[in-house]
């Protein structure tokens, strides 16, 4: 067949068979391409899914030869868990058993074995511990002394005490029965020798020396609490039962006054007889169980006769002693006490003025000689550790030298208005 001539058309046959060449040409390079393509897929998804190879693979593909090149009896020493093992015996030791989980073969089975163990065993040592805090129940002991304490106070005969606004307050009873005869501490009224009283005045306001006095002082010696102190309620108690009479030390007002105060409760001579009445009925209020009263300051309040005698007259109705500590010479408390029948006592010596050893000192051998002179001397004092000491010193002392420490109660005088 001739070709066709330069510039004359290609048959339709041909150019049929040329176009199917072509596009056969061109499905097979796509074919081709999406092959490569499909096969670099699945070779980095194989990768991906076989992941980085493992020590263990590395191992599992060693040669046997390899694996095996340590003798036993190089292998055999690795056992140094067994010194870890022993303390599988004592409970106390159980993190030691994650060791033995470390060692060889062999080491699985006691690693079981350690970790079973130190369940039963661990918990019990943990109990123990927690069962000896059972003395914490101790504590509750302080709590029954503070009960019994209470008891104390509330034990009084309820036919001297009546509530009020103010409190519980005493009254005198029916029979006689009044409250300085009732919680008097005993003494021997047959007793001849001549009497020496102490009375430590104004206690509650220091801690240290309110439980000193009570603890170091004989019982026959008489402490006076100010109304004002906080602790009223565990001391009381506590002085009453180590055998103490116990007095109430009632603010007045002194001559210094307003520049020395004893306090919003103070009985104030500028006051009606109402006012102080209240007053004094609040003080009484603030516990239970004394024998009387005591003047704390009170050198302007027991010179006044118009102010002292409502006063006087309510603690003679309520069944209580009164003691004039004289803080003025011209203290009429006595006298007044004297004219409606109250049971008083007074004061001969203030034992520290001068808080020294050696002015204590002089005071108390003044108590001695106006004791043997009239047959019965009181010496009032504070909570300064130097009259506790000079006191401890010199109380014992007493017995030798024909003398005889009483109570206030044991110094009550009496004259029948008339």
């Amino acid at each position: 067949m001739r070709e066709p001539l330069a510039g004359y058309p290609k048959p339709a046959a041909v150019e049929r068979r040329g176009f199917g060449a072509a596009l056969t040409g061109r499905v097979g390079q796509l074919l081709v391409l999406l092959l490569l393509v499909g096969g670099i897929g699945a070779l980095g998804a194989w990768l991906a899914a076989k992941g980085p190879e493992t020590a263990a693979q590395r191992v599992l593909r060693m040669p046997r030869a390899t694996l095996s090149f340590i003798p036993p009896e190089q292998r055999q020493p690795r056992p140094q868990p067994p010194a870890a093992a022993a303390p599988t015996e004592t409970p106390a030791q159980p993190p030691q058993a994650p060791q033995a989980a470390e060692a060889p073969a062999p080491a699985p089975e006691p690693a079981p074995q350690a970790t079973e163990t130190p369940p039963p065993v661990t918990p019990p040592p943990a109990a123990p511990p927690q069962a000896t805090p059972a003395p914490a129940p101790a504590k509750p002991a302080p709590a029954a002394p503070a009960a019994e304490r209470r008891q104390v106070v509330l034990a009084h005969n309820p036919a001297l005490i009546e509530n009020t606004p103010h409190g519980l307050l005493p009254k005198a009873g029916e029979g006689g029965l009044v409250a300085w005869r009732a919680y008097a501490h005993p003494f021997d009224p047959a007793e001849q020798r001549p009497r020496i009283a102490i009375v430590i005045n104004g206690l509650g306001l220091s801690g240290a020396a309110t439980e000193a006095a009570i603890q170091d002082l004989p019982s026959q010696v008489t402490l006076a609490f100010t109304p004002y102190a906080t602790r009223l309620p565990e001391w009381i108690p506590t002085a009453r039962a180590a055998g103490h009479e116990v007095m109430l030390a009632l603010p007045m007002e002194p001559i210094s006054f307003p520049q020395s105060d004893p306090g919003p409760q103070t009985l104030l001579t500028s006051l009606s007889p109402v006012e102080n009445l209240d007053r004094m009925e609040w003080a009484l209020g603030r516990f239970t169980g004394y024998v009387g009263v005591v003047d704390l300051e009170g050198s302007r309040f027991t010179t006044s006769e118009q102010s002292l005698l409502p006063i006087l007259q309510a603690v003679k109705e309520r069944g209580l002693m009164y003691l004039d500590s004289k803080r003025a010479s011209t203290s009429l408390a006595s006298q007044v006490a004297a004219n409606i029948d109250l049971p008083y006592s007074v004061n001969t010596r203030f034992l520290d003025n001068e808080a020294s050893r050696a002015a204590i000192d002089r005071a108390l051998a003044d108590l001695e000689r106006l004791a043997l002179s009239s047959g019965s001397a009181v010496g009032i004092g504070h909570p300064y550790p130097v009259t506790l000491e000079r006191l401890r010193a010199w109380l014992p002392t007493l017995s030798a030298k024909g003398l005889v420490l009483a109570p206030i109660t044991a110094t009550v005088e009496r004259r029948a208005r008339g």
